[in-house]
């Protein structure tokens, strides 16, 4: 049984240029408090694999702890991330991707303090550097909270507390008091699924400083959100698990920030031609009556665009 007051874990997959400094990373962390590391490799059809286990052959570590997966599990029912999570024990829990890094020895150091020291907050998070192959700044801001709580409003404008990476939280995994209905949903955006699940639990502080790097390629240039190609039938679905998610647990306030993002998600489609007018209205029909009453808390509430006329495109 490990005593580790933090769990690590690192899913890699065709990060053979990256993964080496996103372990070092780890490895440099100044810290009072023990640590455990999980490491995934999933399949990977580049050279991922051989710099895995030479890092693993040149770092004798018993914190870390390495798994070669025999079948990539992207597909399977327990993913890579989802079965390393599984044995993550620790009071705290982390992932770090294998082509991301940290860059403050005193990252692990400073949030776990931050927690130990205000019980009244769940998770915390921080600023991060957007950077390129290169290792390099690449001109892209990450859409980040700058505000010292993370809250519904910033998550429906479409803020985040920080990149993944930055999110250090108690064991959601391992916390019986944390509905696992989203966490569990695997694909898409499960960054925001696990950010949304614990501000319906409890609060998330957001550090005003810039402790990691998160790569992000592309051959756009400046565009932050790249990249995905656009599948409506996926977006809707989960804008419907979160709605479901906010029923079961009787959040009436999420519940109102789950409707109105299902409604971006609908008028966002029919305006960019995916849905017509038919389906758009069939679709956003069951909340209609609902969605009136939750427009003046979202006018009062959200630092963005509303879309008062949603229903009548």
């Amino acid at each position: 049984m490990s005593n580790a007051v933090i769990s690590i874990f690192v899913p890699t997959f065709n990060h053979e240029n990256y993964i080496a400094r996103a372990l070092d990373s780890i490895l440099m962390q100044k810290t009072q408090y023990s640590y455990e590391v999980f490491v995934g490799e999933d399949c990977s059809t580049d050279n991922t694999r051989q710099v895995v286990k030479d890092w693993e052959a040149a770092h004798p570590d018993d914190r870390f702890h390495f798994f070669y997966r025999q079948q990539n599990m992207h597909n399977s029912g327990l993913t890579n991330t989802n079965d390393l999570k599984s044995r993550c024990k620790g009071k705290y829990i982390i992932g770090l991707e294998g082509d991301d890094f940290w860059t403050d020895d005193q990252k692990l150091e400073k949030q776990i303090s931050f927690l130990e020291a205000h019980p009244q907050y769940y998770a915390v998070a921080h600023n991060c550097t957007v950077v390129g192959k290169d290792h390099l700044p690449n001109g892209e801001t990450y859409p980040e909270c700058k505000d010292t709580e993370y809250t519904f409003r910033h998550f429906a404008s479409q803020i985040l507390p920080g990149q993944y990476t930055t999110f250090l939280s108690r064991n959601y995994w391992t916390d019986p008091q944390i509905d696992k209905t989203l966490l569990s949903i695997s694909g898409g955006a499960g960054d925001q699924r696990i950010y949304f699940s614990i501000l319906c639990f409890g609060r998330i502080y957001c550090m005003q400083e810039n402790m990691s790097a998160y790569r992000h390629i592309t051959n756009t240039g400046t565009s932050f959100s790249a990249t995905n190609r656009y599948n409506f039938e996926r977006l809707e679905a989960d804008a419907l698990a979160y709605l479901e998610f906010t029923r079961k647990i009787g959040h009436a306030q999420a519940e109102k920030y789950a409707e109105f993002q299902y409604l971006r998600t609908l008028r966002h489609a029919y305006r960019t031609g995916h849905i017509d007018i038919t389906r758009f209205k069939a679709c956003s029909a069951h909340i209609h009556n609902k969605l009136r009453s939750s427009l003046m808390l979202l006018k009062r509430d959200i630092n963005c665009r509303i879309l008062h006329k949603s229903l009548h495109v």
